[in-house]
């Protein structure tokens, strides 16, 4: 692990993440134990490839040992996606805490539907404006932090306007969020959005919503790389 100096204290450096991909991995649980590669490191989602997949099941505690140029790193972990050769595991938060990531939270693109309930402009006295009917939104992409998405021409919000949002992602999540960036598309504006205000239960709730869309991009992702492979 690399050092700085800042003043008259040294600090040390983060690695990566990614510092943790294609190195020998060893799965372990109770009464069992067996060795894959680690292959993907992105946020809340750890996989694993390993030909022993089969003798693992969903919801199962494991305890992983990864062998790394900077060490060894002793990951306790829960396995919450399977595919042909390989395991999707959580990344628990103690284990992200050890590493500097470029990207705090990982974006999902998603092709989802949501409502602008209101909005209250920057430096607008006073409450929210409310719409007469809830807008229709087309979200784009999502993470832990904001939210991507497009309203129709000429509608126009702008930037570090507050909103008042609800995402139909599997169920309704509704949150406070603020305009930190527009694009101007064909018939429509994109809007880049972070959140300002959203219950622990609602985060919860998205946190595992993006969990399943990177499980689900990963594994059509992996499908579609096999089948150019035998083409």
């Amino acid at each position: 692990m690399k050092k700085k100096r800042t003043g008259f204290t040294e600090v040390k450096e983060l690695p990566p993440p990614t510092i943790l991909v294609h190195c020998r991995t060893v799965v372990e649980k109770s009464g069992f134990v067996s060795t894959g590669i680690m292959t993907h490191v992105e946020g809340d989602l750890l996989e694993i490839e390993i030909s022993d997949f089969n003798r693992f099941v969903l919801g199962e505690n494991v305890k992983l040992t990864v062998y790394t140029p900077a060490g060894m790193y002793l990951i306790p972990s829960t396995i919450v996606g399977k595919d042909k050769g390989s395991l999707m595991m959580i990344n628990p938060p103690e284990n992200q805490r050890r590493f500097h990531e470029k990207r705090t939270f990982p974006r999902v693109e998603i092709n989802r539907s949501g409502k602008l309930a209101a909005w209250k402009r920057e430096g607008a006295v006073g409450d929210f404006e409310e719409a007469d009917q809830l807008m229709s939104i087309d979200i784009k992409n999502i993470s832990l932090s904001g939210i991507g998405f497009t309203l129709p021409d000429p509608f126009r919000l702008e930037e570090h306007t507050e909103l008042r949002l609800e995402m139909e992602l599997g169920g309704l999540i509704a949150c406070t969020a603020k305009v930190v960036r527009t694009e101007k598309g064909i018939g429509n504006i994109y809007y880049g959005a972070q959140y300002v205000e959203m219950e622990d239960a609602k985060m919860n709730s998205l946190r595992a919503f993006i969990l399943r869309e990177q499980i689900t991009a990963l594994s059509t992702s992996k499908k579609e790389a096999n089948k150019r492979t035998f083409k």
